[in-house]
Order: C-alpha cells, then sequence, then structure tokens
C-alpha cells in the first residue's frame, strides 16, 4: 500500500509538471509573448522569450510537486511523526515529490529548442541557449518547490505570483490587440509597458516600478493571510512573500547579460526585480507579525493569568507563614504551661529577688562598694590592687601589693629578691594580703650561672 502511495505521487507530479510546462508554453506562444523568429527588434523578443521560458519552468515545476502532493495524499509515516524516523520520510517524501515534478518539466526544454532553430545573428546555436534557459528554470522551480512543499504559505504565494504574471500578460496583449499593435513585445514578465513614462535617469521606469513593487507587497500580504491567520509556523509566513517575486527575479537575472540600451522596459524590470522580492517580504512578515487569529486577547488573557497566579502564590506564602507562626505560639503556650510558668512572662526579662524586684547584673573588677565592711572583705582585692574608686565612699587604693607581686617574679641571678616592707595606704587600712605567699631569700634555690644574663619579663624591684 505504501508503495502505490508512493508510486502514484511519483506519476502524478510528473504528469501535472508536464501539463502545466507545456499548458503555459502553449499560452505564450499562443499570446505572441514568447517568440524565435528574428524581427525588427530581434534583440529584445530574444530578450524577452528567454526571461518568460525560465519563469513558467520554474513555475511549473513548483505546481506539478504541490499538486501531486495534494491529489495523491501524504505518504505514510510512523505513529510518531516528530520523531527522527518520521521527519527523514516527511523530508524524503517532500524531495521526491520535487524531483519527480522538475522531470516533468524537463518536457519544456524540448518544446523551446526545436522552434528556436533558427539561425540568429547574435548566438551561433540558439537552441542550446533556449534549452539552457529551461533547464536553469527548472533548477530554480527545484528548490522553491520543496520549500513550497514545507510551508503552505509559500505554495500559496507562487500561485499567486503566477495568475498575477498570466493576468497581466493577457491583459497587455489584449490591449495592444485592440489598437492593431505588434504582440512580440506587447507583454512583459511581471510589469506593464508604459510608453508615456517618467524615466529616472532613462534607466528605471517609474510607473512600472510602482506597479511590481505594489503587486509583490499586496500579494505577499494576500498569500500569507490565511496560513498566519490558521498559526502556521512563522518563519514560514515571514518568507513566503518573497518566493514568488524571486521566480521573477531570476528569471531577469538569467536574461541580464543581454540587456542593455537607454529607456530599456527589460532593464528597468531587471533593476527593480530585486526590490519587488524585498517588498513581498515585507508583506510577508507584517502579515507574521500580526499572528494567529485571537493571539493578541490570547496574550492580554495570559498575562492577567501570569498575574493572578503570582498574587495567589504570595497570598499562600503570607498564609503559610501566618499559620507556622500560630503554631509555633501555640507550641510556645504548651511549654510554659507544662512548665508551670506564667503565659505573660517573658524568658528573657532579667531575674527577680523575694520581694519582686530586678536584680542588678553584677560586673566583675568594678563592682560598687557599699559599706566600710565591703572595702575590708577579700572580694573587694582586685578593685583595691588596681586603684579603683567607688562612687559611694570616693576612697581609691593604690596597687602596692600587686606591684610588689610582680617585682618578685623578675630578679636577675646576682640579686638576691627582696621583700619590700609593707606599707601602709593613705586611708590607714591594712594592706591586702598577696594574691600568693612571698618568698625569701633563704628558701630561694640557687641557680646555676650559665654565663650570660637573662632578661626579666617585668620591671626588676629596686
Amino acid at each position: 500500500m505504501a508503495a502505490r502511495s508512493w508510486a502514484t505521487s511519483i506519476f502524478t507530479a510528473i504528469g501535472v509538471a508536464a501539463g502545466a510546462g507545456a499548458a503555459q508554453l502553449g499560452l505564450g506562444y499562443g499570446l505572441g509573448i514568447i517568440a524565435w523568429q528574428p524581427t525588427g527588434d530581434s534583440a529584445t523578443v530574444w530578450i524577452s522569450s528567454l526571461g518568460w521560458v525560465a519563469w513558467l519552468a520554474a513555475s511549473s515545476t513548483v505546481i506539478g510537486a504541490l499538486c501531486a502532493d495534494r491529489l495523491a495524499g501524504a505518504a505514510p509515516v510512523p505513529a510518531n511523526p516528530d520523531s527522527a524516523a518520521g521527519q527523514a520520510l516527511t523530508i524524503a517524501w517532500r524531495i521526491v515529490i520535487a524531483l519527480a515534478s522538475a522531470v516533468g518539466s524537463l518536457i519544456i526544454v524540448p518544446l523551446v529548442a526545436i522552434p528556436a532553430r533558427a539561425p540568429r545573428p547574435d548566438n551561433a546555436a540558439p537552441y542550446f541557449a533556449a534549452g539552457g534557459y529551461a533547464v536553469a528554470g527548472i533548477i530554480l522551480g527545484l528548490l522553491v518547490a520543496i520549500c513550497a512543499l514545507t510551508a503552505r504559505a509559500i505554495a500559496a504565494n507562487v500561485i499567486a505570483t503566477s495568475a498575477w504574471v498570466w493576468t497581466l500578460a493577457v491583459v497587455a496583449v489584449a490591449d495592444v490587440v485592440r489598437v492593431d499593435g505588434e504582440t512580440a513585445t506587447a507583454a512583459q514578465l511581471g510589469t506593464w509597458q508604459f510608453a508615456d513614462g517618467t524615466w529616472i535617469r532613462g534607466t528605471v521606469s517609474l510607473p512600472g516600478a510602482l506597479l511590481m513593487l505594489a503587486a509583490a507587497l499586496v500579494i505577499g500580504g494576500l498569500a500569507a493571510w490565511p496560513a498566519g491567520r490558521r498559526g502556521d509556523n512563522r518563519v514560514g509566513v515571514a518568507i513566503a512573500g518573497a518566493a514568488g517575486p524571486f521566480l521573477v527575479a531570476a528569471a531577469y537575472f538569467l536574461a541580464a547579460p543581454a540587456l542593455g540600451g537607454e529607456r530599456d522596459q527589460h532593464l528597468s524590470a531587471f533593476y527593480i526585480a530585486p526590490y519587488a522580492v524585498i517588498a513581498g517580504l515585507a508583506g510577508s512578515v507584517i502579515v507574521s507579525a500580526i499572528g494567529p487569529r485571537g493571539s493578541r486577547a490570547q496574550a492580554r488573557a495570559a498575562r492577567k493569568a501570569a498575574v493572578a497566579n503570582r498574587d495567589a502564590r504570595s497570598a499562600s506564602e503570607i498564609s503559610d507563614w501566618t499559620a507556622a507562626l500560630a503554631e509555633a505560639d501555640a507550641a510556645e503556650a504548651r511549654r510554659r504551661q507544662d512548665a508551670g510558668e506564667e503565659p505573660g512572662d517573658d524568658p528573657w526579662a532579667s531575674p527577680k529577688d523575694d520581694k519582686g524586684k530586678k536584680k542588678e547584673p553584677v560586673t566583675v573588677g568594678a563592682a560598687e562598694l557599699d559599706s566600710t565592711a565591703d572595702l575590708e572583705s577579700d572580694a573587694y582585692a582586685p578593685s583595691r590592687a588596681y586603684g579603683k574608686s567607688t562612687e559611694k565612699t570616693g576612697r581609691t587604693y593604690t596597687s602596692d601589693s600587686a606591684n610588689r607581686a610582680y617585682a618578685e617574679d623578675t630578679v636577675t641571678e646576682d640579686e638576691s629578691p627582696t621583700v619590700p616592707a609593707a606599707t601602709t595606704s593613705s586611708s590607714g587600712h591594712k594592706p591586702p594580703t598577696p594574691l600568693w605567699p612571698e618568698q625569701t631569700t633563704e628558701s630561694a634555690p640557687a641557680k646555676p650561672s650559665t654565663g650570660r644574663p637573662k632578661r626579666g619579663r617585668g620591671r626588676q624591684s629596686e
């Protein structure tokens, strides 16, 4: 079943491309816009015919591939089209259909080469040149056909541009026939030959340029509009406007080496064709920027939903914190109740005495002296030793005892440690007891002499 589907699609592409090429070429011969016999204006007719052949060969290839893809149905794909195997099969399907369509378009080569056998003074092998332009157009159509099978917007643009080109050609020929003119140069590819128009530097026809640019812009936007509103791939929608004008510009580019002369309609179209590609691209980009139907409303709804979700999440976090704090307070209340504490007690408050008064903290070394008995006690010896004074008594103690205690440890080898006589402070009190027992000269052990003095750690006693 799969082999039959592939074979049917291939033969359909070949047949449709061959039929489209033969039909377009016959229409060109019938309207007189493609002519190979030398005439009075032989160079202009020859260039115009080569451009038309290149363009209709490319457009026939694209039309054959699109019709085969629509009529024969899609090729069988795996259950998961997004897998690597499914994507490879889809790409292979598009390439095979485009190649089959190119093979069908090769019928144009003999149809243009045989009539172009008449010798020309400016070309020794005209049949070879005509066939070569047809082959070049088929190659360009092959590339565009693969893109058209990928994005429907590109296919729509190629079809719309082809319809516009042929409509313009038919109207131009009908207008010339109405006034009994020459039909060989009546229609030009993608533009109108304005006889009395404004020329820019004698090279670009302003009315013809505006017509090409406006047509490319409008077709680029209208052809991409359905695909853009359906929500197709935005990249395909954005580049779709350049597909049709690209084939026209390529046909003019192939015929460009033989162009020349002042106020030449073909030269003017050759200069404007690349800008027409940009104009078509601009039209499709505008449609792509608008986006699918309801995209703006969906974007606004998405932004509102995001704001509401953020607010709800913030409110939920605040509620969780409130609940956690409430649980912590309840746990603390249960702990105090189990411990027998009052609910209003502050665990970090200062302790109280039996009368309910707060106890003041005691600072070691700077305690407040309340009475003379406190001064005489050993608890305040550091204060007396370091000369601390009190606010209540105003008494100051010297540091004789401390000096004496430090001096006993700073002696030399030659001198014996001596203990200064006990002195009485200026206040008349008995000096305090030293912090460690005093040593005498008899009890001090003798130290051997090492021949060098030792440094003391403090001031030597005198």
